[in-house]
């Protein structure tokens, strides 16, 4: 039913790339050349089962790169259902409002994010973050990846900037806690003895700590 409908999004992906390709000075250069599409390809394909990919991070990757590569909201939307797959993709595509063209990107967002957001309360996710501890064999950059997704469940969504803002950052103070108190051994030690403020910092300690070991 909606593998036409695709083939198009496929294409006129192709088509803003090869617009943006075109010189500036060529007489069917037109602004829609202006656009950016090269950061497409850095967007991978979402179903509900991608591992370490939360529905807000998929969207959040889209608005990123959304606003420095100029994208319309229309093209955002249509690059979003381009990047759908499985479950996700057949949500959009067995529903009419969402499959329609006249779809907005925001009313695909909040069907999506209202539907593949976890239930479970903030507090499960705040207590199984705090007592989260590094696995055997788990390295350190793969327990940081594993406390990130956690912590990404931590966090509350408000449409003030401001406030989300001050939300994110004490998030991260969390996330930083979380990860360093959960690292093993002498690494472990090491790490808090350094007091790192951002999570870059504690990963790239441990990281030096673990190969002079």
């Amino acid at each position: 039913m909606m593998e036409p409908r695709l083939q198009e999004m496929q294409a006129e992906i192709e088509r803003l790339k090869i617009e943006t390709a075109t010189p500036r000075d060529s007489p069917i250069h037109t602004p829609a050349a202006i656009k950016d599409v090269t950061l497409v390809a850095g967007i991978k394909d979402w179903t509900r089962d991608s591992k370490g990919r939360s529905v807000h991070e998929f969207f959040t990757q889209i608005d990123t790169y959304a606003k420095v590569s100029n994208w319309a909201e229309d093209e955002k939307a249509l690059i979003a259902k381009a990047k759908l797959q499985g479950i996700a993709l057949q949500l959009v595509q067995g529903r009419e409002p969402l499959s329609s063209d006249a779809c907005t990107y925001e009313e695909l967002r909040e069907h999506l994010v209202a539907r593949f957001t976890e239930k479970l309360p903030a507090q499960h996710h705040y207590t199984k973050l705090q007592d989260d501890t590094q696995e055997k064999g788990e390295s350190v950059e793969e327990f940081a990846d594993r406390c990130r997704r956690l912590c990404q469940k931590t966090i509350r969504r408000v449409e003030d900037e401001a406030i989300q803002r001050i939300i994110n950052e004490e998030a991260e103070r969390r996330l930083v806690a979380a990860y360093i108190n959960g690292l093993a051994g002498l690494v472990g030690q090491q790490v808090r003895f350094r007091t790192p403020s951002t999570l870059e910092e504690a990963v790239e300690v441990a990281i030096t700590v673990t190969r002079n070991e």
